[in-house]
């Protein structure tokens, strides 16, 4: 592979066209429109040219988003990215609406290969099914709102030893051997964050009120269902949501107490609080993977080539092309992603690294995502690439596990049994998290007209069935009730949560396959993600290896293994 890519040729617009405007772009989707397609040859260029046409508006996009996150201060980015929303998004949200029925309608579209468009056309049906023209302003609505929240968190700074610092800078802290530094810290980001309660509870307020009138607007009496619907989730329903948030209560939270009741033995603690969850237990200091961003690029690319060496091009391919953004510094939005670039085939990762072990987890994550897009950079139209989430966080959350063989180009042999034995503990206390987030945003969605003290009522409620009874609230009630805050994906991405728990037991099983023969689940895994979204979510699964699957059983099973792999590294 070359050391940097090109975007593919252009067949359908001018190789030179640069998007500034809805303008720029709107004759090519009215020839579109107004195109006649006779046959099935003519039907397959008209979605190889539609096709053309949504990945270069849609990189354009990307990159408008991608700069306001790295910068969120720059009112040139932002500027950019308002513009989009306000000017290109409704009219391409109008004229997809067109397109898709145009598609629909055509007598020629019955002969289609259907094992091949199957997917695309359900996908397809539900988008025509759910479009309103007055949810357009709605949808711009939230997106705003949405940015909102984000530089609302990124801007959020506390002070240490007369240095101000991000929050993600402070989270270095929780893993201090000083107990009083710790809670210190804690202290000053609770202070931080309750600061912005009355506005961060105002901005999701009417997020909610915006979202449960876009679900009225469709046909829906709630925007749980709509959510449903808009998210693709064809192959799994609320009951299996329910059904994936007993099993967790079940069969995970008990080795999450298990977890933490050691944990309280070792520290010999009375209480367990908040910020005594990261320190290590054997008085070892805090893991330091790496002190810059560039050394951890340079590790990252040594450990990933240890798996596979595809994988380590893709991220030298990455650097190469100032495809990276890794540091966490003021002004910069909170959390870390994949950002797939459907044109060029080159994704770009965002995230807040401070210098923890688990900001090498996240990088992990994000190399397993950028896996997935360059694995799909040859599939033909950008609709395939447009992968469910259920099958995104399975690459990432993969990748995590099968790299433990490669943290030797961060630490040497005890720190890497330490990392690995926190990274699995972490995925056993991390599911319960995650029902819990489902849950509650089950309930929001399905009580629209709930009042934000009712919200911390209920919030209250769950955090106390789906959390470990090891950890002391005690000083921090008011904190508690609206520790939600903290999970942009609430504000941001709303039900694009539980996809990280079906997905990490997916994973488990990926890597319980991985310890039993390497060569054939890396193919397995690189068979699978190649596929992008041309299959169903339970074909996709069995591609890799693994079954599509988050029953009790399921779960139990994957716990057992999960509990003796953490018992090997002790």
């Amino acid at each position: 592979m070359e050391k940097t890519l090109k975007r593919k040729t252009r067949n359908y617009l001018p190789e030179t066209l640069t998007i500034n405007a809805w303008k720029d772009v709107e004759d090519f989707f009215s020839e579109l429109e107004n195109r006649n397609i006779n046959n099935e040859t003519e039907l397959l260029q008209w979605i190889a040219d539609r096709s053309e046409t949504d990945a270069a508006l849609d990189e354009e996009y990307r990159w408008r988003y991608v700069r306001q996150s790295c910068d969120t201060e720059n009112p040139i980015y932002k500027k950019a990215y308002e513009d989009f929303i306000q000017d290109v998004l409704p009219n391409w949200m109008a004229t997809n609406n067109t397109l898709n029925k145009k598609i629909a309608n055509n007598e020629n579209t019955k002969l289609l290969d259907q094992d091949r468009f199957s997917v695309y056309l359900r996908q397809l049906h539900a988008q025509l099914k759910l479009f309103r023209e007055e949810n357009i302003p709605l949808s711009q609505q939230t997106q705003l709102l949405a940015q909102k929240y984000a530089a609302l968190i990124g801007a959020m700074t506390i002070e240490n030893n007369g240095e101000e610092i991000t929050l993600p800078q402070a989270n270095v802290f929780f893993q201090n051997q000083d107990r009083a530094l710790r809670k210190s810290i804690f202290e000053k980001t609770v202070q931080r964050r309750m600061q912005d309660k009355a506005e961060l509870n105002a901005i999701f307020d009417e997020l909610l009120k915006t979202r449960h009138q876009i679900a009225l607007n469709a046909g829906y009496t709630n925007y749980r269902d709509y959510m449903f619907e808009e998210l693709g989730r064809f192959d799994y329903d609320v009951n299996a949501c329910e059904q994936f948030h007993e099993a967790i209560k079940t069969e995970v939270l008990p080795l999450v107490n298990q977890i933490y009741k050691q944990r309280k033995q070792a520290l010999n603690v009375e209480e367990l609080y908040p910020y005594d969850l990261d320190v290590d237990v054997k008085n070892l200091p805090a893991l330091k993977p790496f002190e810059t961003q560039q050394e951890l690029i340079d590790k990252t690319i040594q450990c990933l080539e240890k798996v596979n060496p595809f994988f380590a091009e893709c991220i030298e391919i990455m650097q190469n092309m100032n495809h990276l953004d890794l540091d966490s510094r003021k002004g910069k939005a909170p959390g870390g992603y994949n950002m797939s670039l459907p044109e060029i085939g080159v994704p770009f990762v965002f995230m807040n690294a401070a210098g923890t072990n688990k900001d090498l987890e996240t990088m992990l994550h994000e190399s397993g995502h950028a896996v997935h897009s360059f694995l799909m950079r040859t599939l033909p139209y950008n609709f395939d690439q447009e992968v469910p989430s259920e099958m995104a966080e399975l690459a990432s959350m993969s990748m995590e596990l099968m790299t433990f063989e490669g943290l030797d180009a961060f630490y040497n042999d005890a720190d890497k049994k330490r990392a690995i034995s926190t990274h699995l503990e972490g995925i056993i206390t991390m599911l319960p998290w995650i029902a819990l987030v489902d849950k509650f945003q089950h309930w929001i969605y399905t009580n629209p007209t709930h009042t934000a003290e009712e919200r911390e009522i209920k919030w209250m409620e769950l955090h106390k069935e789906l959390s470990s009874e090891e950890i002391a609230w005690q000083g921090y009630e008011d904190y508690r009730k609206v520790f939600w805050h903290k999970q942009l994906h609430i504000f941001e991405m709303p039900f694009y949560y539980i996809e990280y728990g079906i997905a990490q037991l997916g994973a488990i099983a990926v890597w319980r396959n991985f310890t039993a023969d390497k060569t054939k689940a890396v193919e397995n895994y690189k068979a699978a993600l190649k596929l992008g979204y041309t299959k169903t979510l339970p074909q996709l699964y069995q591609t890799a290896g693994i079954k599509f699957d988050f029953s009790k059983e399921y779960v139990s099973e994957l716990m057992r293994f999960l509990n003796q792999a953490v018992e090997n590294i002790q």
